[in-house]
Protein backbone atom coordinates (compact mmCIF):
# COMPACT_ATOMS: atom_id res chain seq x y z
CA UNK A 1 0.00 0.00 0.00
CA UNK A 2 1.22 3.56 -0.65
CA UNK A 3 2.70 5.52 2.23
CA UNK A 4 2.22 9.26 2.41
CA UNK A 5 5.23 11.52 2.41
CA UNK A 6 3.25 14.60 3.44
CA UNK A 7 0.95 15.70 6.26
CA UNK A 8 -2.77 15.13 5.61
CA UNK A 9 -3.64 18.49 7.17
CA UNK A 10 -1.03 20.95 5.92
CA UNK A 11 0.97 19.15 3.21
CA UNK A 12 4.32 19.58 5.00
CA UNK A 13 7.01 16.93 4.63
CA UNK A 14 8.53 17.79 8.01
CA UNK A 15 7.30 14.56 9.60
CA UNK A 16 9.09 12.89 12.52
CA UNK A 17 8.58 9.22 13.43
CA UNK A 18 8.20 8.82 17.20
CA UNK A 19 6.44 5.45 17.69
CA UNK A 20 6.78 2.13 15.85
CA UNK A 21 4.32 -0.62 16.85
CA UNK A 22 5.67 -3.07 14.28
CA UNK A 23 3.79 -4.74 11.44
CA UNK A 24 0.16 -5.50 12.31
CA UNK A 25 -2.95 -6.76 10.50
CA UNK A 26 -5.95 -4.49 9.99
CA UNK A 27 -7.56 -4.07 13.41
CA UNK A 28 -11.09 -3.83 12.02
CA UNK A 29 -11.00 -7.07 10.05
CA UNK A 30 -11.96 -10.19 11.99
CA UNK A 31 -11.22 -13.19 9.78
CA UNK A 32 -13.48 -16.22 9.45
CA UNK A 33 -12.01 -19.72 9.85
CA UNK A 34 -11.63 -19.96 6.06
CA UNK A 35 -9.66 -16.69 5.95
CA UNK A 36 -7.10 -17.59 8.63
CA UNK A 37 -3.53 -17.20 7.48
CA UNK A 38 -4.41 -14.84 4.64
CA UNK A 39 -4.28 -11.61 6.66
CA UNK A 40 -2.02 -8.86 5.36
CA UNK A 41 0.32 -7.02 7.71
CA UNK A 42 1.20 -3.34 7.47
CA UNK A 43 3.71 -1.11 9.29
CA UNK A 44 2.07 0.75 12.18
CA UNK A 45 4.17 3.88 12.67
CA UNK A 46 3.09 7.22 14.12
CA UNK A 47 4.48 10.60 13.01
CA UNK A 48 4.44 14.18 14.32
CA UNK A 49 4.18 17.08 11.87
CA UNK A 50 6.70 19.74 12.82
CA UNK A 51 4.73 22.35 10.84
CA UNK A 52 1.12 22.06 12.10
CA UNK A 53 1.64 19.72 15.14
CA UNK A 54 -0.76 17.06 13.82
CA UNK A 55 -0.19 13.39 14.68
CA UNK A 56 -0.87 10.66 12.13
CA UNK A 57 -0.22 7.23 10.63
CA UNK A 58 1.13 7.61 7.09
CA UNK A 59 0.07 4.24 5.66
CA UNK A 60 -2.74 5.01 3.20
CA UNK A 61 -4.88 1.88 3.10
CA UNK A 62 -7.90 2.47 0.81
CA UNK A 63 -11.20 3.08 2.56
CA UNK A 64 -12.79 0.30 0.49
CA UNK A 65 -10.47 -2.18 2.25
CA UNK A 66 -10.85 -0.66 5.71
CA UNK A 67 -14.59 -0.10 5.88
CA UNK A 68 -16.59 -2.07 3.32
CA UNK A 69 -16.77 -5.11 5.64
CA UNK A 70 -16.84 -3.54 9.10
CA UNK A 71 -17.46 -5.50 12.31
CA UNK A 72 -18.00 -2.67 14.81
CA UNK A 73 -21.52 -1.86 16.06
CA UNK A 74 -21.94 1.16 18.33
CA UNK A 75 -25.32 0.22 19.76
CA UNK A 76 -24.20 -3.01 21.46
CA UNK A 77 -22.81 -0.93 24.34
CA UNK A 78 -25.31 0.54 26.80
CA UNK A 79 -22.73 3.17 27.74
CA UNK A 80 -22.33 4.28 24.13
CA UNK A 81 -26.07 4.29 23.47
CA UNK A 82 -26.69 6.52 26.51
CA UNK A 83 -23.80 8.79 25.52
CA UNK A 84 -25.13 9.37 22.00
CA UNK A 85 -28.70 9.91 23.18
CA UNK A 86 -27.51 12.72 25.47
CA UNK A 87 -25.25 14.04 22.69
CA UNK A 88 -28.17 14.25 20.24
CA UNK A 89 -30.29 16.15 22.78
CA UNK A 90 -27.53 18.71 23.36
CA UNK A 91 -26.96 19.34 19.66
CA UNK A 92 -30.68 19.37 18.84
CA UNK A 93 -31.52 21.85 21.60
CA UNK A 94 -28.62 24.18 20.77
CA UNK A 95 -28.57 24.20 16.99
CA UNK A 96 -31.43 22.48 15.17
CA UNK A 97 -34.68 24.28 14.27
CA UNK A 98 -37.93 22.33 14.33
CA UNK A 99 -37.83 19.80 11.50
CA UNK A 100 -34.23 20.78 10.74
CA UNK A 101 -31.95 18.67 8.55
CA UNK A 102 -29.13 16.56 10.05
CA UNK A 103 -26.56 14.59 8.05
CA UNK A 104 -24.23 12.15 9.78
CA UNK A 105 -21.41 10.57 7.82
CA UNK A 106 -19.97 7.32 9.13
CA UNK A 107 -23.26 6.86 11.02
CA UNK A 108 -22.61 3.18 11.85
CA UNK A 109 -25.80 1.46 13.04
CA UNK A 110 -27.59 4.74 13.76
CA UNK A 111 -26.70 5.08 17.44
CA UNK A 112 -26.70 8.91 17.13
CA UNK A 113 -28.92 9.30 14.06
CA UNK A 114 -31.89 7.48 15.64
CA UNK A 115 -32.09 9.90 18.63
CA UNK A 116 -31.95 12.85 16.19
CA UNK A 117 -34.86 11.38 14.25
CA UNK A 118 -36.79 10.64 17.44
CA UNK A 119 -36.36 14.29 18.49
CA UNK A 120 -38.02 15.43 15.27
CA UNK A 121 -35.13 16.17 12.93
CA UNK A 122 -34.99 15.10 9.29
CA UNK A 123 -32.07 12.67 9.54
CA UNK A 124 -29.89 11.21 6.78
CA UNK A 125 -27.02 8.79 7.41
CA UNK A 126 -24.00 8.07 5.21
CA UNK A 127 -22.48 4.67 5.93
CA UNK A 128 -20.01 2.85 3.62
CA UNK A 129 -20.12 -0.58 5.30
CA UNK A 130 -22.88 -2.58 3.61
CA UNK A 131 -23.54 -4.88 6.57
CA UNK A 132 -23.77 -1.96 9.01
CA UNK A 133 -25.91 0.20 6.68
CA UNK A 134 -28.40 -2.67 6.49
CA UNK A 135 -28.68 -2.74 10.28
CA UNK A 136 -29.24 1.03 10.40
CA UNK A 137 -31.99 0.80 7.78
CA UNK A 138 -33.60 -1.91 9.88
CA UNK A 139 -34.00 0.70 12.63
CA UNK A 140 -36.14 2.82 10.30
CA UNK A 141 -33.37 5.21 9.24
CA UNK A 142 -32.68 6.67 5.82
CA UNK A 143 -29.17 5.62 4.83
CA UNK A 144 -26.97 6.17 1.79
CA UNK A 145 -24.53 3.26 1.52
CA UNK A 146 -21.57 5.29 0.30
CA UNK A 147 -18.52 7.32 1.32
CA UNK A 148 -18.99 11.00 2.11
CA UNK A 149 -17.49 13.03 -0.75
CA UNK A 150 -17.91 16.27 -2.71
CA UNK A 151 -19.85 14.45 -5.44
CA UNK A 152 -22.21 12.88 -2.91
CA UNK A 153 -22.69 16.30 -1.28
CA UNK A 154 -24.05 17.67 -4.57
CA UNK A 155 -26.62 14.86 -4.67
CA UNK A 156 -27.65 15.42 -1.04
CA UNK A 157 -27.96 19.21 -1.46
CA UNK A 158 -30.09 18.75 -4.59
CA UNK A 159 -32.48 16.29 -2.91
CA UNK A 160 -32.64 17.72 0.63
CA UNK A 161 -31.07 21.19 0.67
CA UNK A 162 -28.28 22.33 2.96
CA UNK A 163 -27.76 20.82 6.41
CA UNK A 164 -28.40 22.58 9.71
CA UNK A 165 -26.04 20.12 11.37
CA UNK A 166 -23.41 17.79 9.91
CA UNK A 167 -22.11 15.20 12.36
CA UNK A 168 -19.14 12.90 12.08
CA UNK A 169 -18.38 10.81 15.14
CA UNK A 170 -15.25 8.71 15.51
CA UNK A 171 -14.86 9.11 11.75
CA UNK A 172 -13.07 12.45 11.20
CA UNK A 173 -9.87 10.70 12.26
CA UNK A 174 -10.44 7.86 9.74
CA UNK A 175 -10.05 9.89 6.55
CA UNK A 176 -7.08 9.99 4.18
CA UNK A 177 -8.42 12.79 1.97
CA UNK A 178 -9.13 15.28 4.76
CA UNK A 179 -9.20 18.21 2.32
CA UNK A 180 -11.80 16.61 0.02
CA UNK A 181 -14.16 15.62 2.84
CA UNK A 182 -13.86 19.01 4.53
CA UNK A 183 -14.60 20.82 1.27
CA UNK A 184 -17.75 18.70 1.04
CA UNK A 185 -18.74 19.66 4.60
CA UNK A 186 -18.22 23.34 3.80
CA UNK A 187 -20.46 23.08 0.70
CA UNK A 188 -23.28 21.19 2.43
CA UNK A 189 -23.39 23.26 5.62
CA UNK A 190 -26.11 25.94 5.86
CA UNK A 191 -24.98 29.54 6.52
CA UNK A 192 -25.66 29.28 10.24
CA UNK A 193 -25.06 25.52 10.31
CA UNK A 194 -22.80 23.56 12.65
CA UNK A 195 -20.32 20.80 11.87
CA UNK A 196 -19.98 18.79 15.09
CA UNK A 197 -17.74 15.79 15.57
CA UNK A 198 -16.19 13.63 18.24
CA UNK A 199 -12.76 12.06 17.99
CA UNK A 200 -10.45 10.42 20.45
CA UNK A 201 -8.35 13.22 21.92
CA UNK A 202 -4.61 13.06 21.36
CA UNK A 203 -4.17 14.33 24.93
CA UNK A 204 -5.98 11.24 26.25
CA UNK A 205 -3.74 9.00 24.17
CA UNK A 206 -0.48 10.64 25.22
CA UNK A 207 -1.19 11.49 28.85
CA UNK A 208 -3.20 8.30 29.48
CA UNK A 209 -0.77 6.01 27.62
CA UNK A 210 -3.60 4.83 25.37
CA UNK A 211 -1.55 3.40 22.53
CA UNK A 212 -4.31 0.83 22.04
CA UNK A 213 -6.19 3.57 20.13
CA UNK A 214 -3.53 3.48 17.43
CA UNK A 215 -4.39 1.39 14.38
CA UNK A 216 -4.57 1.88 10.62
CA UNK A 217 -8.18 3.06 10.34
CA UNK A 218 -7.33 5.79 12.88
CA UNK A 219 -5.17 7.76 10.48
CA UNK A 220 -5.25 10.98 12.53
CA UNK A 221 -4.90 11.70 16.28
CA UNK A 222 -6.39 15.15 16.67
CA UNK A 223 -5.54 18.11 18.87
CA UNK A 224 -7.48 21.38 19.02
CA UNK A 225 -4.31 23.16 17.93
CA UNK A 226 -3.94 21.20 14.66
CA UNK A 227 -7.69 21.10 13.97
CA UNK A 228 -8.02 24.87 14.42
CA UNK A 229 -5.37 25.57 11.77
CA UNK A 230 -6.79 22.99 9.37
CA UNK A 231 -10.43 24.06 9.58
CA UNK A 232 -9.51 27.74 9.15
CA UNK A 233 -7.78 26.77 5.90
CA UNK A 234 -11.22 25.67 4.66
CA UNK A 235 -13.13 28.72 5.83
CA UNK A 236 -14.44 27.04 8.97
CA UNK A 237 -13.60 27.73 12.59
CA UNK A 238 -13.93 26.02 15.96
CA UNK A 239 -16.32 28.03 18.13
CA UNK A 240 -16.67 25.51 20.97
CA UNK A 241 -15.04 22.29 22.16
CA UNK A 242 -15.10 20.13 25.24
CA UNK A 243 -13.58 16.97 26.61
CA UNK A 244 -15.98 14.03 27.00
CA UNK A 245 -15.15 10.78 28.84
CA UNK A 246 -16.35 8.28 26.20
CA UNK A 247 -13.74 5.84 24.76
CA UNK A 248 -11.31 6.77 27.51
CA UNK A 249 -11.24 10.46 26.60
CA UNK A 250 -12.58 12.18 23.47
CA UNK A 251 -13.22 15.75 22.36
CA UNK A 252 -16.47 17.08 20.98
CA UNK A 253 -15.72 19.87 18.52
CA UNK A 254 -18.26 22.43 17.25
CA UNK A 255 -17.34 24.36 14.10
CA UNK A 256 -19.09 26.73 11.71
CA UNK A 257 -18.45 29.03 8.75
CA UNK A 258 -15.90 31.66 9.83
CA UNK A 259 -17.40 34.63 11.61
CA UNK A 260 -20.88 33.12 12.04
CA UNK A 261 -20.68 32.39 15.79
CA UNK A 262 -18.99 33.76 18.88
CA UNK A 263 -15.99 31.70 20.01
CA UNK A 264 -16.40 30.19 23.49
CA UNK A 265 -13.67 30.46 26.14
CA UNK A 266 -13.29 26.66 26.25
CA UNK A 267 -11.40 26.74 22.93
CA UNK A 268 -8.69 29.00 24.37
CA UNK A 269 -8.54 26.89 27.54
CA UNK A 270 -7.96 23.67 25.59
CA UNK A 271 -5.23 25.29 23.48
CA UNK A 272 -3.46 26.35 26.69
CA UNK A 273 -3.88 22.85 28.14
CA UNK A 274 -2.22 21.29 25.08
CA UNK A 275 0.70 23.71 25.23
CA UNK A 276 1.23 23.08 28.95
CA UNK A 277 1.44 19.33 28.30
CA UNK A 278 3.94 19.49 25.39
CA UNK A 279 1.33 18.37 22.85
CA UNK A 280 2.38 21.03 20.37
CA UNK A 281 6.01 19.83 20.25
CA UNK A 282 7.79 16.56 19.52
CA UNK A 283 9.11 16.30 23.09
CA UNK A 284 5.85 15.07 24.60
CA UNK A 285 5.54 12.35 21.97
CA UNK A 286 9.09 11.03 22.38
CA UNK A 287 8.46 10.61 26.13
CA UNK A 288 5.20 8.80 25.33
CA UNK A 289 6.98 6.28 23.06
CA UNK A 290 9.38 5.40 25.87
CA UNK A 291 6.47 4.78 28.26
CA UNK A 292 4.74 2.55 25.68
CA UNK A 293 7.75 0.21 25.49
CA UNK A 294 7.90 -0.04 29.28
CA UNK A 295 4.17 -0.78 29.52
CA UNK A 296 4.45 -3.60 26.97
CA UNK A 297 7.27 -5.19 28.96
CA UNK A 298 5.24 -5.07 32.19
CA UNK A 299 2.03 -6.35 30.60
CA UNK A 300 3.67 -9.31 28.87
CA UNK A 301 5.50 -10.22 32.08
CA UNK A 302 2.23 -10.21 34.04
CA UNK A 303 0.44 -12.38 31.48
CA UNK A 304 3.27 -14.91 31.38
CA UNK A 305 3.36 -15.03 35.17
CA UNK A 306 -0.38 -15.80 35.32
CA UNK A 307 -0.16 -18.44 32.58
CA UNK A 308 2.85 -20.16 34.12
CA UNK A 309 0.92 -20.47 37.41
CA UNK A 310 -1.73 -22.51 35.57
CA UNK A 311 -4.38 -19.83 35.05
CA UNK A 312 -6.83 -20.04 32.16
CA UNK A 313 -7.12 -16.59 30.58
CA UNK A 314 -9.77 -15.01 28.35
CA UNK A 315 -9.76 -11.60 26.68
CA UNK A 316 -12.88 -9.41 26.96
CA UNK A 317 -13.83 -6.82 24.34
CA UNK A 318 -12.24 -7.95 21.07
CA UNK A 319 -12.24 -4.55 19.39
CA UNK A 320 -9.73 -2.78 17.17
CA UNK A 321 -8.09 -1.54 20.36
CA UNK A 322 -7.72 -5.14 21.56
CA UNK A 323 -6.18 -6.15 18.25
CA UNK A 324 -3.53 -3.42 18.55
CA UNK A 325 -2.64 -4.48 22.08
CA UNK A 326 -2.52 -8.21 21.45
CA UNK A 327 -0.51 -7.95 18.24
CA UNK A 328 1.95 -5.46 19.73
CA UNK A 329 2.39 -7.65 22.81
CA UNK A 330 2.66 -10.77 20.62
CA UNK A 331 0.07 -12.44 22.87
CA UNK A 332 -1.62 -15.31 21.05
CA UNK A 333 -3.39 -18.57 21.85
CA UNK A 334 -0.46 -19.68 24.00
CA UNK A 335 -1.61 -17.07 26.56
CA UNK A 336 -5.24 -16.16 25.71
CA UNK A 337 -7.52 -19.21 25.45
CA UNK A 338 -10.27 -17.24 23.68
CA UNK A 339 -11.89 -13.82 23.48
CA UNK A 340 -15.36 -12.56 24.44
CA UNK A 341 -17.21 -9.82 22.57
CA UNK A 342 -20.77 -8.44 22.70
CA UNK A 343 -21.03 -7.73 18.97
CA UNK A 344 -22.78 -10.51 17.01
CA UNK A 345 -20.81 -9.30 13.98
CA UNK A 346 -17.70 -10.91 15.56
CA UNK A 347 -19.10 -14.19 16.91
CA UNK A 348 -17.28 -17.20 15.46
CA UNK A 349 -14.52 -15.04 14.01
CA UNK A 350 -10.90 -14.62 15.10
CA UNK A 351 -8.41 -11.99 16.23
CA UNK A 352 -6.42 -11.06 13.10
CA UNK A 353 -2.82 -12.20 13.07
CA UNK A 354 -3.09 -14.21 16.30
CA UNK A 355 -6.16 -16.34 15.49
CA UNK A 356 -7.66 -16.23 18.99
CA UNK A 357 -11.29 -17.43 18.65
CA UNK A 358 -14.09 -15.01 19.61
CA UNK A 359 -17.17 -16.13 21.55
CA UNK A 360 -20.30 -14.32 22.79
CA UNK A 361 -20.74 -13.34 26.46
CA UNK A 362 -21.75 -16.11 28.84
CA UNK A 363 -18.76 -18.34 28.07
CA UNK A 364 -16.43 -17.73 31.01
CA UNK A 365 -16.76 -21.15 32.67
CA UNK A 366 -13.35 -22.54 33.56
CA UNK A 367 -11.68 -19.14 33.15
CA UNK A 368 -9.62 -17.79 36.05
CA UNK A 369 -8.55 -14.37 34.71
CA UNK A 370 -10.24 -12.03 32.23
CA UNK A 371 -7.99 -9.51 30.48
CA UNK A 372 -10.18 -6.43 30.26
CA UNK A 373 -9.17 -5.34 26.76
CA UNK A 374 -12.26 -3.09 26.58
CA UNK A 375 -10.99 -1.40 29.73
CA UNK A 376 -12.87 1.86 29.05
CA UNK A 377 -16.09 -0.13 29.66
CA UNK A 378 -14.80 -1.68 32.88
CA UNK A 379 -17.84 -0.79 35.02
CA UNK A 380 -20.35 -2.01 32.42
CA UNK A 381 -18.51 -5.31 31.86
CA UNK A 382 -17.94 -6.03 35.55
CA UNK A 383 -21.64 -5.48 36.26
CA UNK A 384 -22.61 -7.76 33.36
CA UNK A 385 -20.16 -10.48 34.45
CA UNK A 386 -20.92 -10.31 38.18
CA UNK A 387 -21.06 -14.08 38.51
CA UNK A 388 -17.52 -14.43 37.17
CA UNK A 389 -16.36 -11.61 39.48
CA UNK A 390 -17.33 -13.73 42.50
CA UNK A 391 -14.73 -16.39 41.60
CA UNK A 392 -12.30 -14.89 39.10
CA UNK A 393 -10.27 -11.72 38.61
CA UNK A 394 -9.99 -9.03 35.95
CA UNK A 395 -6.60 -7.94 34.63
CA UNK A 396 -6.90 -4.26 33.69
CA UNK A 397 -4.12 -3.10 31.32
CA UNK A 398 -4.19 0.68 31.96
CA UNK A 399 -2.81 2.90 33.32
CA UNK A 400 -0.58 0.09 34.61
CA UNK A 401 -1.36 -3.67 34.56
CA UNK A 402 -3.28 -4.58 37.74
CA UNK A 403 -5.74 -7.19 38.97
CA UNK A 404 -9.26 -6.38 40.19
CA UNK A 405 -11.01 -6.94 42.51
Amino acid sequence: MPKRADCRLCGSRKLTLFLDLGKTPLAGHFPTKEELGNEKFYPLEVFFCENCTSVQVLESIPAEILFKDYRYLSSVSKTLAEHFTAYAKEVYNRFIPKGGFVVEFGCNDGVLLKPFKDLGATALGIEPAENVAKIARGRGLEIMNDFFSESLVEKIAKEYGKADVIAGNNVYAHIDDMDGVTKGIKKLLAKNGVFVFEVHYVASIILGLQYDMIYHEHMMYHSIHALKTFLEKHGLEIFDAKKVPIHGGSIRVFSCHRGEREIESRVKELLAFEHENDLDSINGYVKFASRVKEHKKNMVAKLRELKSSGKRIAGYGMSGRANTMLNYWGTGKDIIDFGIDASPERFGRFVPGLHIPIKPPGNLEGIDVVVLLAWTYKKEIMEKEWEFAKRGRFLVPFPEPHLEP
